[in-house]
């Protein structure tokens, strides 16, 4: 079910009249099977792995919490890695490595009849498999375990956050389960405030830039300069305002249904190096991958080569997370190339910040940081080798002066500019305290501009992953 779907506008209310009408565990079973119908509504099918990955998940990390011995449990920790990323090579990157076998075998002269799997790619899997997997570590690590399988499941499968994220924590989110919330207004009117900034950055923004997007790249040769970098920069906030826009509305429905749910962006694009814009940009997986890969390869505690290492394999990992793609692998190969760089010519630890090394500064390594992300989003949008190419060429092109796509620039810039107004992160508050008719005028003001302004509906980017 899309959360920009007439479905979910339909869902949602239903949903939270059943759970604020409910109390104790009668709530919670309304919400994990409001969940399953949310999920299974692509295909009900895909309810049943979800179900094996959290039943598996919740028995392992019982049975470590159980256990007293070490080699014991590393065993069952082994079982539920295993497990959940058979999953994941099995459903997203079985066909991957599969054709590049083939493509290798085939440039030493050799034929090879392969097996090929026609799977659909369940929607979510990468995230709720980092997310189960993430907390069977934790057990081992001496966290305490979750004894109800009630909770431990909604914990998986909340619908909020379970097809694209933030990718949840344990700790973070069980204790909210353990005892009824009641019904708050401030949480009510920040979900609304937060569900409709979502719907309105993903179907006006994200979707309108999208089209000129898919023109840009789908016939690169038939731009030039200006053209090509206007559709380049359109997809950066393409991407930008798709995502953020799914975790705005993500968090709303959580604040509605009284949890909640971590942020998952910070003004990236305004980042000033490539560690910065980590910090910023699709924060829940960057610190899984820190927790959860870097750190137990040995983070920067060791040497800079071994350093330089981990980082490499850190960002090259996530590269492949994305996308069963070598466009994905190098995206995350290039990321780790600037992460490795940074330290190269800083240090592990910058001594100044850009911003204390005055505003010019600061302005340049913001503006610098911001087109070497884009050069990365060329890897990341583009299908192929050769759409990579093409646009390279076209934007390195300027015998031919354009005007098209000044309306996607302009959208662009005002998109940028945005991000640094103070008063967009006061707005959140100032709609809290203004009068609960005046926020119900100004949503349904929203929705109308939603349905009037938004072009033909996408399916969100994060989807796909």
């Amino acid at each position: 079910m899309l959360f920009d779907s007439p479905a979910f506008a339909l869902f949602l209310p239903l949903m939270l009249l059943l759970y604020w009408g409910l109390k104790g565990d009668a709530r919670r079973w309304a919400l994990l099977l409001g969940s399953y119908f949310f999920y299974g509504w692509w295909d009900w099918r895909f309810c049943g792995l979800l179900g094996l990955s959290t039943v598996v998940d919740f028995l392992c990390a019982a049975a470590i919490g159980r256990s007293t011995q070490a080699a014991s449990r590393k065993r069952i920790l082994c079982i539920s890695v295993v497990m959940n990323l058979g999953l994941l090579a099995t459903f997203k990157y079985f066909n991957f490595f599969r054709d590049s076998a083939a493509a290798m075998l085939s440039t030493l002269g050799l034929h090879a009849d392969l097996p090929v799997l026609n799977l659909v790619l369940p929607a979510g899997i990468s995230f709720y498999t980092f997310q189960t997997m993430s907390y069977v570590i934790d057990v081992y690590r001496g966290e305490h375990s979750e004894p109800s399988l009630l909770n431990f499941a909604l914990f998986v499968s909340c619908f909020p956050q379970l097809v694209a994220g933030p990718i949840v924590r344990a700790r973070d989110f069980l204790p909210q389960l353990q005892s009824d919330r009641c019904f708050d207004e401030v949480d009510i009117s920040s979900g609304v405030y937060r569900l409709f900034r979502g719907l309105f950055k993903k179907m006006v923004v994200a979707d309108s830039l999208g089209l000129y997007v898919d023109v840009v790249f789908a016939n690169p040769t038939a731009y030039s300069g200006v053209g090509a970098w206007i559709g380049l920069y359109a997809y950066a906030f393409q991407i930008y305002m798709d995502f953020s826009g799914y975790t705005d509305i993500a968090i709303g429905a959580g604040r509605l249904l009284g949890l909640r749910l971590a942020e998952n962006f910070d003004s990236p694009y305004l980042a000033v190096s490539p560690s910065d814009f980590w910090r910023r940009w699709h924060i829940t997986l960057s610190t899984w991958l820190r927790d959860y890969l870097y750190i137990p390869l040995g983070g920067s505690r060791q040497s800079t080569g071994r350093t330089m290492r981990n980082l490499m394999i850190t960002m090259t990992l996530g590269g492949l997370w994305h996308g069963a793609a070598w466009t994905f692998v190098a995206w995350g190969v290039y990321h780790g190339l600037l992460l490795v760089g940074e330290r190269v010519l800083w240090g592990p630890r910058r001594r100044t910040t850009a911003a204390q090394s005055g505003l010019g500064v600061h302005v340049l390594s913001v503006v610098a940081m911001f087109h070497l992300t884009c050069l990365g989003w060329l890897l990341f949008r583009s299908p192929n080798w050769q759409t990579v190419l093409a646009m390279l060429r076209a934007m390195t092109d300027f015998s031919a002066g354009e005007t098209h796509g000044m309306r996607i620039a302009v959208v662009v810039a005002l998109c940028t500019i945005a991000q640094a107004v103070p008063l967009i992160r006061t707005l959140p508050q100032r709609f809290a305290r203004i009068p609960a008719f005046a926020q119900g005028a100004l949503a349904g003001a929203c929705m109308w501009s939603l349905l009037l302004l938004s072009p033909e509906g996408k399916p969100f980017i994060y989807f796909q992953f």
